[in-house]
């Protein structure tokens, strides 16, 4: 008697446990089974067909569910858990190594594939034996042995993403565990979720595990949401993307480092001989020209897998004639100091005593203070006014060149033979075309300009006769005797970023002027 006062004493003290869970399924035995008060032999009959409550909050111990039994708790074997589930939908995981996976064929049940240990899935049905999960056309067939009941979801892992982005597949592609194990294929027509790339590899998850597809197998429709504040990080996942998905059309090159050592990224898109170059965020504060810029890699290198027109070109046929080149972001580390704050930089603190406060919505140059649109070789000496020290604008740094990123934009340009350069900042909805020109090239470059003009409806702003500029398009024209235009995308906001209301403007006016761009160099 004493024993089972202790007992009672006991599961009164577990009571509070279970009761206070608020996950729970319930299970629904197919044959009569222990239930015991603890893990060891001391026990009570769950009869068959009985249904108990499960809690997620307790789980597994020691091999045994621990359940609610008659409002006391309980446990049971884990592997009585064959039980039928009550609920048709819902969500299991695998709790062996590997379990096999079947399709229906011709009335039969074929191997597919295997899952591994910790898959988690979501049934849209069941059967006496088996699990039935769809996956597009697809209904697998997986067997409840092996398995248990779980409250993650299958998409738990992909709300998780950092930057989810779907593709689609037009035949049907193999797909693989990461140990490159083929365990099974995705039927033609079908999208997925990619929630990575490594190398020309996608990861996915598929069945509930993740998974690795080859990503040339897959095209997009729209992979960046442009309207939203663009870091850098998204920017080169971007590429990284577009990369995997077309390598017989786009390249991707690391053209050189920032001050803090990050990564400067140049892509092409197109096979033509000839070329033109755009680029992006020269200026920190004037990031919303990297969304114009990803937003043209993103809508011509679909346009250019599918063979389709866009904005009244016919995107393979120019782009074969003459590629464009993208530098989405020259000032990287401004652009992270504009977005994020001072610490989330090395040289932060150094960069808020330049500023002379921690609000860097006026921020122009890099993380040092150089304005890099002061620091290219065009007259460099001559520059008038400006600041003489580190400033957050119009500094022109120690000497032409003295930046790490402009030094790549030379040695990058140097590298190539650019048809034409167009720099894109925010402010004015304007542009500038002129620096010295003879007499027929500054015929030819006005003339593009004015097209542009009647493109956009920007400004065509007359020669400045400057003495010196330290600009990247004035260097360009004085380097290579080609049009180089700086091209302000936004009107008028100040010392700011530019708004996000303004995007959908933006985009009508710059859509088509990397096309545009190709066109015409195709005819020098």
């Amino acid at each position: 008697m004493k024993r089972y006062t202790l007992l009672a004493l006991f599961l009164l003290l577990l009571l509070p446990t279970i009761v206070q869970a608020e996950d729970k399924w319930n299970i629904k035995t197919l044959d009569s089974y222990q239930v015991l008060s603890d893990t060891s032999n001391e026990s009570s009959i769950l009869l068959e067909g009985t249904t108990a409550e499960v809690y997620e909050t307790t789980g597994l111990v020691a091999g045994y569910y621990q359940i609610d039994f008659n409002g006391v708790p309980g446990f049971i074997y884990s592997n009585q858990a064959s039980a039928l589930f009550e609920q048709e939908q819902m969500s299991f995981k695998v709790v062996d190594e590997q379990i096999p996976y079947y399709v229906m064929k011709k009335g039969k049940l074929v191997q597919k594939g295997i899952l591994l240990k910790d898959a988690v899935l979501t049934r849209t049905k069941t059967s006496s034996v088996y699990h039935l999960v769809e996956v597009g056309k697809d209904v697998f067939y997986i067997p409840l042995e092996g398995t248990i009941p779980t409250l993650s979801s299958s998409n738990d892992a992909l709300k998780k993403t950092t930057y989810p982005m779907k593709l689609y597949n037009r035949v049907e592609v193999p797909v693989y565990n990461t140990q490159s194990i083929q365990i099974g294929t995705l039927a033609a027509n079908q999208s997925v979720d990619l929630i990575g790339v490594e190398k020309s590899k996608g990861i996915i998850y598929f069945l509930g595990q993740e998974a690795r597809i080859n990503m040339n197998d897959f095209v997009h429709m729209d992979l960046l949401q442009p309207k939203k504040v663009l870091k850098y990080e998204e920017m080169t996942y971007l590429l990284n993307v577009i990369a995997a998905l077309y390598p017989e059309f786009t390249k991707l090159e690391q053209i050189g480092k920032s001050v803090e050592g990050t990564p400067l990224y140049a892509m092409k898109i197109g096979n033509g001989k000839k070329e033109v170059l755009l680029d992006g965020s020269l200026h920190a504060r004037e990031h919303m020209t990297t969304n114009v810029v990803a937003e043209m890699i993103d809508t011509y290198s679909i346009h250019y897998e599918n063979k389709s027109v866009y904005g009244g070109y016919n995107v393979r046929q120019t782009l074969d004639q003459t590629a464009i080149w993208f530098i989405p972001m020259m000032n990287p580390d401004g652009v992270k100091l504009v977005q994020s704050g001072p610490t989330s930089m090395k040289n932060g603190a150094l960069a808020t005593k330049i500023n002379g406060n921690s609000n860097f919505n006026r921020w122009k140059s890099n993380i040092r203070g150089v304005d890099l649109n002061d620091n290219f070789a065009s007259g460099w000496d001559k520059i008038k006014g400006g600041h003489k020290q580190p400033a957050y604008m119009a500094y022109k740094g120690p000497s032409a060149f003295s930046e790490p990123e402009s030094k790549a934009f030379r040695d990058f340009v140097k590298k190539h033979k650019f048809k034409t350069y167009i720099s894109y900042h925010s402010s004015g909805q304007i542009m500038y075309w002129f620096n010295y020109q003879k007499i027929a090239e500054s015929k030819r470059d006005q003339a593009l300009a004015k097209t542009l003009s009647k493109l956009t409806g920007y400004k065509v702003m007359p020669p400045q006769y400057l003495p010196g500029s330290g600009a990247s398009a004035d260097w360009f024209i004085q380097e290579t005797k080609m049009p180089g235009i700086t091209l302000e995308i936004s009107p008028y906001i100040g010392e700011q970023p530019v708004p996000l209301s303004k995007w959908d403007a933006i985009w009508r006016q710059n859509h088509k002027v990397g096309l545009y761009l190709a066109q015409e160099a195709s005819k020098r």
